[in-house]
């Protein structure tokens, strides 16, 4: 039986099945981040994997079955931060939060690798009804670069819930795949001779 898979196919489908896996990273729980400083969570999708680091401004880190912050589980102002760096690069995907309001003086200020955002119902890419920040397409984040979240205002109080990230494959990951690609290739091109 020959084969009626393309090389282009065969390296079409090598690289859907290793798409970047999505990690939400569950900040609530229970008292299961209290006072951790910093707060380290490892991840993995089998072939990468990445810790996320959770620093604290202003504050000790605070959850509960449902909210994360510091100090009393909130993010309060402008005063307390929360800053998240990753040990691969990683593509960031959305943020949930809960109560975040409707103007900047109850928002929360979310800062991607360099780019500051103030959130709050109305603001595009973020829904007012769930308190998630969805970027038009995901954002890609390098060794040292951070995701920043604080109040817009003085007077904002707000909680985290998850953030969504994805491993960015390293460079050996892409050329392994391309090994995998040259091999389907050779597969094929060998079926369709006999």
């Amino acid at each position: 039986m020959k084969s009626t898979l393309t090389p282009l196919a065969t390296a079409a489908l090598l690289f859907i099945s290793t798409a970047n896996a999505e990690f939400t990273i569950d900040l609530t729980g229970n008292n299961a981040h209290d006072n951790q400083n910093p707060l380290n969570i490892a991840f993995t999708d089998g072939a990468n994997s990445a810790i996320a680091t959770f620093i604290p401004t202003g504050g000790n880190f605070n959850s509960n079955s449902g909210d994360f912050g510091i100090g009393d589980d909130q993010i309060d102002g402008t005063s307390e931060i929360v800053t998240i760096t990753f040990d691969n690069p990683i593509e960031f995907n959305f943020i949930d939060f809960g109560g975040v309001g409707s103007n900047v003086a109850d928002g929360a200020r979310l800062t991607i690798g360099g780019t500051s955002t103030n959130l709050f119902t109305g603001v595009a890419g973020f829904s007012g009804a769930s308190d998630k920040y969805t970027p038009a397409s995901p954002i890609a984040l390098a060794i040292g670069q951070s995701i920043i979240v604080t109040g817009s205002s003085a007077t904002s109080s707000f909680d985290i819930q998850t953030i969504s990230v994805s491993i960015i494959p390293e460079p050996n990951t892409y050329a392994l795949l391309a090994g995998f690609c040259a091999l389907g290739f050779v597969m094929v091109r060998r079926r369709s001779v006999k």
